[in-house]
C-alpha cells in the first residue's frame, strides 16, 4: 500500500481553509454593499433584526403593525360614534429607544418603555409590540419579556421599517410630524422625512 507524507493533505487543508475564508468575505462584502445601496434603510432594518433580535421571538413587520394599528382606530372612531366606549386594543405598542429619540416622533398610538415599565398593571395581558431604529433593542426587550411570560412580538425592522413604507409618525403628544430620529447618518429615510440624529 502506497504510503503519503501529510503535506499533500496540509496542502489540501489549507487550500480549503482559504476557500472558506473568502467564501465569508465575499458574503461580508455582498452584504456591505447591500447596505449602502438605494434600499439601504431596508436593508439595515432587515439585517438590525436578523442580528440584534432573537430567533426565538416572534416578529412582526410594518405592513401587519399597521394593520392592526387601523383596525384599532376604526373600533374607537366607530365605537365614538355611536356613543359608546372606545374598545380597549388587545396589544400595547411600545418605544424603547432613548428620550432624545422619543422626543422627536414615534409611531401613532405608541408608548415609552418608561410608561409600559411604570404601569405595567395597565397592559397586564396584551400582547407587547417593542420597537426601536433597526429591532436591536427591541428584540433583546422582548426576549427580556417573553422570559417573563408576557407575550410579546418584536417590530423587526422598527422605526425604519416604518419610514419605508412611508406610514405616519407623530409627537409624544400626538401631533403629525414629519421628523424621524435615524440613530446614525448610516441611515437613511424616504424624502418624504426629515431624519434627525442629534
Amino acid at each position: 500500500m502506497a504510503s503519503y507524507g501529510g503535506s499533500f493533505f496540509d496542502n489540501v487543508a489549507t487550500h480549503s481553509n482559504e476557500t472558506t475564508m473568502k467564501s465569508i468575505l465575499l458574503a461580508m462584502v455582498c452584504f456591505a454593499s447591500m447596505a449602502c445601496g438605494p434600499n439601504a434603510t431596508i436593508t439595515h432594518a432587515q439585517l438590525g433584526g436578523f442580528f440584534g433580535g432573537s430567533p426565538h421571538v416572534a416578529k412582526v413587520d410594518a405592513k401587519e403593525l399597521n394593520a392592526m394599528l387601523t383596525k384599532q382606530s376604526d373600533l374607537e372612531k366607530s365605537a365614538e360614534a355611536s356613543g359608546k366606549p372606545k374598545p380597549t386594543a388587545d396589544f400595547v405598542v411600545v418605544d424603547v429607544r432613548t428620550d432624545a429619540e422619543v422626543n422627536v416622533s414615534v409611531i401613532p398610538g405608541a408608548i415609552t418603555k418608561a410608561d409600559y415599565e411604570k404601569n405595567r398593571d395597565r397592559y397586564a395581558g396584551r400582547m407587547v409590540i417593542p420597537y426601536c431604529t433597526i429591532g436591536g433593542r427591541s428584540g433583546r426587550y422582548a426576549l427580556e419579556l417573553q422570559k417573563q411570560g408576557i407575550p410579546v412580538k418584536n417590530f423587526k425592522g422598527s422605526i425604519l421599517e416604518w419610514a419605508s413604507e412611508e406610514l405616519p409618525l407623530v409627537t409624544l403628544d400626538g401631533k403629525p410630524t414629519t421628523q424621524v430620529h435615524i440613530y446614525s447618518d448610516t441611515y437613511s429615510v424616504p424624502p418624504m422625512y426629515q431624519p434627525v440624529t442629534r
